[in-house]
């Protein structure tokens, strides 16, 4: 397998297709940013909160919520289009990005192929895929980064210091498994899409498909980490975007203009949120046409079975002779 040539294809393929990096790549990014950023500050705040620093008088969870129910108290009025954002965001966030990714890789499978198929045409290849998608990220969750991380984070802060010299070890346990079968995992997501498997015959084939080519899987993986850096790029505009928005209504705030400060913070914070979807659209989307593109070749490979005769290779009789 010629991984330049897939490379090079793919990145064609970002570059050739704007509109599907766009609807299918740096939307979900958005709603999936958002949610990463909320998820960073409060775990950041979490610990600040927690005995293993201030210990302050109360969580920062519960002091959030007493906050949040003092003022919907004193603005009642918004209670009914807050919960309206709410139910919305959390639609999006759930929903949008698997039917987006649904989409996408049909849509790059497809195009791959010759078929001339409209960018409009990947929501109903989305929502075709949905349930099964649904249900293997809701089963993958469990065993990602961001779940372990967690449960390590509430360990730490519930339990404090004394608990770090056993937990790491489990925690590097665990992370080596996860990576182990996140790699096993690799071509599931295609199974459900392409083939309309369901999710544990995918995650069979899936495993049965990456030992057949275990080596092409490892070194095409590598290649992803060094030309994509997709998680990282993401870590770091997760992490930037509140601190800038933050620093600049601190600053503001210092000097006597903290209206003025909130208005530029979430303005500079609404414009870090979109140019980084926008990047992670466009780095998702090539990596899925890598791995659709591989994925691809590697399903159309007819392998000979064991009883299986080259035309070069003389029959024997029975005694053994040629």
């Amino acid at each position: 397998m010629n991984y330049r040539q897939i490379v090079a294809e793919a990145w064609q393929f970002t570059q050739d297709n704007k509109k599907i990096v766009f609807w299918y790549g740096a939307i979900p990014a958005f709603f999936t940013t958002l949610i990463g950023i909320a998820y960073i500050i409060y775990q950041y705040y979490a610990f600040v909160s927690s005995k293993l620093f201030q210990n302050w008088h109360q969580s920062f969870l519960s002091l959030v919520f007493n906050n949040v129910l003092e003022f919907l108290r004193n603005h009642r009025g918004l209670i009914i289009p807050l919960i309206v954002v709410a139910i919305i965001l959390a639609i999006c966030y759930f929903f949008v990005p698997v039917i987006c990714q649904g989409g996408l890789i049909q849509l790059i499978a497809r195009r791959r192929n010759g078929q001339q198929v409209s960018g409009r045409k990947g929501v109903t290849f989305g929502l075709l895929s949905f349930l099964p998608l649904f249900e293997y990220k809701l089963f993958v969750q469990t065993f990602s980064l961001v779940s372990i991380f967690a449960i390590v984070a509430t360990s730490m802060r519930n339990l404090g210091w004394t608990i770090l010299g056993w937990i790491v070890p489990i925690f590097i346990v665990v992370l080596i498994a996860a990576l182990i079968m996140a790699v096993f995992l690799t071509y599931t997501e295609f199974f459900i899409v392409i083939d309309g498997e369901g999710v544990f015959t995918s995650i069979t084939k899936s495993a049965n498909l990456v030992v057949k080519h275990l080596e092409e899987t490892l070194l095409l993986t590598i290649l992803m980490l060094i030309i994509g850096v997709r998680i990282i790029i993401q870590i770091l505009f997760v992490m930037l975007i509140p601190v800038v928005a933050i620093g600049i209504v601190y600053l503001l705030t210092i000097y006597n203009l903290p209206n003025l400060g909130l208005a530029v913070g979430g303005i500079m914070g609404l414009i870090g949120v979109m140019v980084a979807a926008y990047l992670n659209g466009i780095i998702h989307t090539f990596a899925v046409a890598v791995w659709t593109f591989t994925f691809l070749n590697l399903t159309s490979e007819i392998e000979p079975h064991a009883r299986d005769k080259t035309e070069d290779q003389p029959e024997k009789n029975d005694s053994g002779e040629q």
